[in-house]
């Protein structure tokens, strides 16, 4: 059986705050005007957002900085 990890969780919660605002993440990509692809890496582990970005999607989503994978 798999350990989940904070990271699963967070992309989980990031995953469903796309669906529950936007409905599909294709939507929110359109929103915000940038590829679906980058919306799928970030959900998926695969790409972490500067800074400016995390804040950029999270007044889109009304959400905490904190579900976001954010570059060091």
């Amino acid at each position: 059986y798999k350990l989940y990890t904070m990271e699963d969780f967070m992309n989980r919660n990031l995953k469903a705050k796309i669906i529950e605002h936007f409905g599909s993440q294709a939507d929110f990509a359109q929103k915000l005007q940038i590829d679906e692809s980058l919306v799928s890496r970030v959900i998926r582990g695969r790409r972490k957002l500067p800074q400016e970005e995390v804040g950029r999607w999270c007044d889109f989503l009304k959400c905490d900085t904190s579900i976001i994978p954010m570059e060091k």
